[in-house]
């Protein structure tokens, strides 16, 4: 769950609760506005009033003394208006009250309150008070939290898949022409794409190896200065012995350098050797040249061209055979070619048949055409053979009013087909 997700949950909490509340509050006050209105109706001089003048039109119609009984009849209709002054008002305050709580419950207090705080946060207008949200509050049961929005501060006992983080201070240091590591660097293994330098003692505890361009270099700078400081007569005594033993036993070396360059290692020749007159060698496991080549006075290869019978192959194959030249390559983007420059014509043949012929002009010639199961072919007469239903003859000499075509019925029956008109 991110954190839009439990922002809506708080809101809907406030609305939610903000409803309740705004509820009862609204019935409270308008309960007490009505009764404020209709206490402030003299509710019992209306009735007392329009209650007298109805006695007093029947008594007028009476043959009785009326002053004697309208004492009697005042206290009774008194006490008359003042009940059902009360009544009315109690009934009064009860129907407004049941057409507003009508009229309140029809009115969607949660809809509009959650439309205005939703109104509110999506404007970016609404802010929680300070402190205002407990940490209880908030389901982490799914909450996930994206690097992207975690910026500034120090991050203490940072730990992931692959680093661990045990130190009190900084000790590695990232800038953008540098990386700076504090204390001491341990490590299984050290590349380094580019220059060394080393600014205190070099300690190598392992061993180097003996045919890294290091490792002889080395040996010959020593043994340059070591030569360099012999004396002459020593180093010609000392070469005349070496010369002897040479001479009487000859020279057994498992690796020979020229210019501190190894140029052979046991049976191995070196890849810096890059001229010889060799006239002969052994069976190649791996053959790599970088310019031309012409092997048997028959093939030919040069810069992304290949030459059978020829040195200058126009296409990315060139083959010829005596005056015929036919060649593999690109005709265009997405476009190849197998062709024939010259002005011969090219056959694609299976079982010595001339299956298609392509002729200099630019036409085909087929012999027969099968399209799915139908066979297409030509004469000069009727057809009169055996043959699949379905396959077509061309009449090869058409006459005005002649048929254009005939056509297997199945078997050796055969129909004509277009009129010549």
């Amino acid at each position: 769950m991110d954190i839009d997700q439990h922002v809506n949950q708080i809101v809907q909490n406030l609305v939610a609760e903000i409803t309740t509340k705004v509820q009862q509050q609204a019935a409270a006050v308008v309960e007490s506005k009505i009764s404020e209105i209709l206490s402030a109706i003299d509710t019992t001089a209306i009735l007392s009033e329009q209650l007298n003048l109805k006695i007093e039109e029947r008594l007028s119609r009476l043959p009785i003394d009326a002053k004697t009984i309208q004492a009697e009849l005042t206290n009774r209709v008194n006490t008359l208006a003042v009940d059902l002054a009360t009544q009315v008002q109690s009934k009064s305050i009860q129907m407004a009250n049941e057409a507003i709580q009508q009229q309140v419950n029809a009115v969607n207090f949660s809809e509009l309150c959650q439309s205005a705080l939703e109104s509110v946060i999506t404007n970016n207008r609404f802010r929680f008070p300070n402190a205002s949200i407990p940490a209880s509050a908030v389901n982490t049961t799914d909450l996930k939290l994206s690097g992207e929005h975690i910026v500034g501060g120090i991050i203490k006992s940072f730990g992931s898949t692959g680093i661990d983080d045990k130190s009190t201070a900084c000790q590695l240091s990232i800038f953008d022409e540098t990386t700076v590591v504090e204390n001491n660097l341990l490590t299984r293994d050290l590349t380094v794409k580019g220059s060394a330098t080393v600014e205190g003692d070099l300690i190598v505890t392992g061993t180097v190896p003996e045919d890294s361009p290091m490792f002889t270099n080395l040996v010959a700078s020593v043994s340059q200065n070591v030569k360099n400081g012999l004396n002459h007569d020593v180093f010609s005594s000392y070469s005349d012995l070496v010369f002897k033993q040479i001479r009487d036993n000859g020279l057994d070396l498992t690796k020979i350098t020229l210019n501190g360059t190894e140029v052979v290692n046991g049976g191995n020749l070196s890849n810096n050797i890059t001229f010889s007159n060799l006239q002969r060698v052994g069976t190649l496991t791996e053959l790599r040249v970088g310019g031309e080549s012409l092997l048997s006075q028959t093939l030919y290869t040069t810069n992304r061209r290949v030459g059978i019978n020829t040195l200058e192959p126009s296409h990315v194959l060139s083959v010829w055979d005596q005056e015929i030249e036919f060649g593999f390559g690109k005709r265009e983007t997405d476009v190849a070619v197998f062709e024939t420059p010259r002005n011969q014509r090219l056959i694609i043949s299976t079982n010595g048949k001339n299956n298609l012929v392509l002729l200099p002009a630019g036409g085909v010639a087929v012999d027969k055409l099968v399209i799915g199961a139908t066979t297409l072919t030509s004469s000069h007469t009727p057809p009169n053979y055996d043959a699949p239903q379905g396959a077509i003859v061309f009449n090869s000499t058409p006459t005005l009013g002649g048929p254009l075509g005939w056509i297997s019925l199945g078997g050796a029956r055969w129909a004509n087909f277009g009129f010549v008109d």
